[in-house]
């Protein structure tokens, strides 16, 4: 079980380069039981790209945050 819910959501906007980016980090269990740390990134109002990565346990996918 997941001690507590991670969640971080971060935006950069620069008008003056027109950048506006996303970055989002989150750790939860999937559908089989396993821990998932699920990374989304990209300019904000577009799907965007994502990975994610499968972890035995909780502490593992917290040591694995960049």
């Amino acid at each position: 079980m997941i001690t507590q819910p991670y969640r971080l959501y971060v935006e950069r906007r620069d008008a003056t380069r027109n950048m506006a980016r996303f970055y989002s980090l989150e750790i939860e269990r999937s559908l089989f039981g396993e821990i998932c740390l699920t990374r989304r990134w990209g300019r904000i109002g577009a799907r965007g790209q994502s990975a994610a990565h499968q972890f035995s346990q909780e502490a593992d996918a917290i040591l694995t945050v960049p």
